[in-house]
């Protein structure tokens, strides 16, 4: 019984062994070699191995923008060696019809600046891809930065700075800034002397941009409430001619100088030397205004008569963009975001002196928070492929009837083009 019984024991791990082997064959294992034990001398797993060599090109506009992305380069280069950025200078307001042709061949940016009223141009381009961070980017940029970089619910941009133009006065000859056009005018008849060139308020009269002041005065709402109703685009609307109506006699009775001879440069030049008392410009001024030594304030625009608020103005929000040729989208993403921190707007405003659009951002500056306060009353300017269209028709719209045009005439001819081009 003995011998019978270690001869069965003998026979059963025989078979046990013979089973092993085979369940070892049908999963694939070469049972000739044997399983490793010390895990610590097994391959490197996949995230403790070294990232990739990336190169990413970013565009941004020249100047202090520039210096920005080249500081932020620096940090995020120390922080992460696999990646290598490359900064050229592309105007920002360029970079979105560059990268169409340039984003095909190879040699476009990864990440650029574009202005937002360029984002419905780029979708319909397919030149960039949605922000894979929109939930962090979300919660802490303001509401109105967030809805001009989305586009049909969805985000692409990173807001980088926010903007309008607002009324700018001479402190020295302006003591009480005007609330109203018509508190305007009764300056305008004591300070004007058209001789030598003194007028009381200067602003770029044949800019759709600017204007859009007077275009929104008594409520034509360019594209609808939003921006996004491509069948309201209103210029021609009777709201329209009531405001417009209102910019012409203006020229006539107070600022009585061509259109084509009221520029940027004219007005800065004034402004400095103390021959215009207010100019209608934006934060882009604030820098040259304070060299030139003039003590100057920032506040709402003027009422027209019968409002109760400041007449509507554009708002521009500045964004970084993915672009959609990108060979390292998830690593472009990341910089892009990385843009966008609470530290790295705060330095960017340090260098670019552009508003930032986070909500845990306070501005102490007096002329900054006059900007702020007419950006309550702003609007994105739209982001509709059919601006491409207003702004030329427009510019020549708000040129003739300020040289004495037919209104109607002209807001018809703005409109026919507008609709044309949708």
């Amino acid at each position: 019984m003995k011998k019978r019984s270690i001869l069965a024991l003998v026979l059963a791990l025989v078979m046990v062994a013979s089973l092993t082997a085979a369940c070892g064959k049908q999963q694939g294992t070469d049972v000739n070699t044997p399983a490793p034990t010390d895990t610590t001398s097994a391959a490197p797993t996949e995230s403790s191995a070294p990232a990739a060599p990336v190169t990413l090109k970013v565009w941004e506009s020249d100047g202090n923008e520039k210096l920005f992305i080249e500081e932020m380069a620096k940090q995020y280069m120390a922080e992460n060696p696999h990646v290598t950025i490359v900064v050229e200078p592309v105007a920002h307001t360029d970079a979105a019809q560059r990268i169409q042709l340039d984003g095909p061949a190879g040699v476009g940016a990864d990440v650029f600046a574009a202005p937002h009223d360029k984002l419905g141009e780029m979708i319909v381009g397919g030149i960039i891809l949605e922000n894979t961070n929109a939930e962090s980017v979300k919660a802490s940029m303001v509401e109105t930065a967030i809805n001009a970089t989305s586009y049909d619910g969805k985000l692409y941009g990173y807001p980088t700075a926010i903007e309008t133009y607002a009324l700018f006065y001479n402190k020295a000859l302006v003591q009480n800034p005007p609330a109203t056009w018509d508190e305007v005018k009764e300056f305008a008849k004591t300070f004007n002397k058209p001789s030598e060139g003194k007028y009381a308020i200067v602003w770029d009269v044949d800019d759709g941009y600017f204007n859009y002041m007077f275009l929104s005065g008594y409520g034509a709402e360019l594209f609808g409430p939003n921006g996004t109703d491509k069948a309201q685009h209103m210029v021609n609307s009777p709201e329209a001619i009531k405001s417009l109506e209102y910019f012409q006699n203006f020229r006539k009775e107070y600022l009585d100088v061509d259109a084509a001879d009221l520029t940027g440069d004219f007005m800065s030049a004034g402004f400095q030397n103390g021959t215009i008392a207010m100019a209608v410009t934006g934060p882009w001024s604030i820098a040259a205004y304070r060299e030139a030594g003039v003590d100057f304030g920032v506040t709402t625009l003027p009422k027209l008569p019968g409002n109760d608020t400041p007449p509507k103005s554009f708002s521009g929000i500045r964004a970084m963009y993915v672009s959609a040729f990108t060979k390292a989208p998830e690593e472009a993403q990341k910089f892009a975001n990385y843009l966008v921190s609470k530290d790295a707007l705060l330095k960017r405003y340090e260098i670019t002196n552009q508003i930032p659009p986070r909500t845990d951002v306070s501005i102490s500056d007096d002329a900054h928070a006059g900007i702020l306060a007419q950006f309550e009353f702003s609007k994105p300017m739209p982001s509709l492929p059919a601006m491409n269209t207003y702004w030329p028709s427009m510019a020549s719209a708000y040129a003739n009837i300020w040289n004495g045009s037919d209104i109607k005439t002209e807001l018809d001819l703005a409109a026919a083009a507008i609709e044309a081009a949708q």
